[in-house]
């Protein structure tokens, strides 16, 4: 990588979130780190501490329209508001960025997405 501050690679470093980052942020509960791996993933892999599952495909709807009782229900903590910190993660860091650009679409300006993602989390947790 080098120390270039090229802006040819498409990642703004303010965007994201490596796995020291990540050691911290469990331990902070108003910041909402979101799974969007499919269910079945998670349960074979186990999650990142704090973490809640919302597959990508339903990232975007539950953001958006899931009433916050709903929410609260589903996942046993509030829902974000548009000022919280939303991190994602999945298997590899692809969908993450996917659930990212969704994320900012929507207004939440704060999100992240963790850049190894469980590959990285799990590789180093041994």
């Amino acid at each position: 990588m080098g120390n270039s501050n090229s802006n040819s690679t498409m990642v703004d470093p303010v965007r994201f979130v490596n796995y020291e980052d990540m050691l911290k942020v469990i331990h902070e509960p108003e910041k909402v780190i979101i799974d969007v791996r499919n269910p079945d993933e998670v349960e074979s892999t186990g999650k990142i501490p704090s973490s809640i599952n919302i597959p990508l495909n339903t990232v975007s709807d539950t953001l958006a329209s899931m009433p916050d009782d709903e929410f609260l229900k589903q996942y046993q903590r509030a829902k974000p508001s548009a000022s919280d910190e939303l991190i994602f993660y999945c298997k590899s860091g692809r969908r993450s960025q996917e659930a990212l650009d969704k994320a900012l679409k929507l207004g939440f300006s704060n999100s992240k997405s963790y850049l190894g993602s469980w590959e990285d989390w799990s590789s180093k947790q041994k």
